[in-house]
Order: C-alpha cells, then structure tokens, then sequence
C-alpha cells in the first residue's frame, strides 16, 4: 500500500521529467476538444436584435450552419482527443510518450469511442433535463470512461 509521500514524490519526478511536453499536450487537447457549439451559440446571442431583418436572417443561418460543423467537429474530432488525452498520461506515467499519442483515439476501434463517448454524453444531457443534481452525479459517476477507453478502446457500452 503506498503512501501519500510516496504518490506525492512519484507524481513530483514524473512532473519534472516532462512538465512541458504534459502542458503542451493539455493545451493542444483543450484546444482540440472544446465544444465550439457552446462558443457559437454565445456570438449568437450577441447579434443584436435591431439589425436590419434581411442581414439578420443570413447572418443567424450562417451561424447555425456553423454550430452544425461545430457540432460535427466536437463529435468526430473532440471525442477522439478526450480519449488520447489520457491516453498519453497513462503512458506518461511509465515512460516518455511521444506528442502524437494524443491522436490515439483515432487509432484501433475509432468508430466505438465515438459511439461511447457520444452515448455518454447524450446520457449526461438526459440526466441534465431531469434534474441539475443527477445530471451533475452522472457526469462524475461517467467521467473515468475516457480513461476506460484510452486502455481499452474495443470495450462495449
């Protein structure tokens, strides 16, 4: 059974060893895999209501088509990365991964950690629309599957 100064001290000379390349890869991860939906959906709502309606009208379906590829990106693209993130810090621990690990959720079964990370987070929002509180449960009971999915990516839901 290990201690708290032993995990403190493992945890302190991996974080020396790589503290950069970690930070990189956590940069590169929240850039990847931020919800652009979230982003479009707030300059919508600062589009204000007196412009003229013919501009206003273009401007809102362009910007709904954007939150569409937005959509489509968090899903194909986002959910992938949330995947190689832990991927790499997982190997981080033992080792000194490559950069591009963090494309591992692209690798193997590709099709299957979109289809359970879009399932959970589907079940995340239903839990949301019944009430803040099992949403909020949900979204902690559910938020080791990312790592679940970086060791095992052929895993079923």
């Amino acid at each position: 059974m290990w201690n708290r100064q032993q995990v403190k001290e493992q945890a302190k000379q991996i974080m020396k060893r790589n503290y950069w390349k970690m930070f990189l890869v956590t940069l590169i991860a929240g850039i990847l895999s931020t919800n652009y939906v979230t982003f479009i959906q707030e300059v919508q709502g600062l589009v204000p209501d007196v412009v003229l309606p013919s501009m206003f009208s273009s401007i809102l379906s362009f910007l709904s088509m954007e939150s569409i590829v937005g959509l489509l990106f968090s899903i194909f693209i986002g959910f992938a990365i949330r995947v190689g993130e832990p991927y790499y810090f997982i190997k981080n621990h033992y080792g000194n991964p490559a950069l591009n690990e963090i494309f591992q959720g692209f690798k193997g079964n590709y099709l299957n950690v979109v289809k359970i990370m879009l399932i959970m987070e589907l079940k995340i929002m239903l839990w949301l629309l019944l009430l803040v509180v099992p949403g909020i449960i949900k979204a902690y009971e559910y938020s080791m599957i990312p790592y679940l999915l970086a060791e095992n990516p052929n895993i079923t839901t």
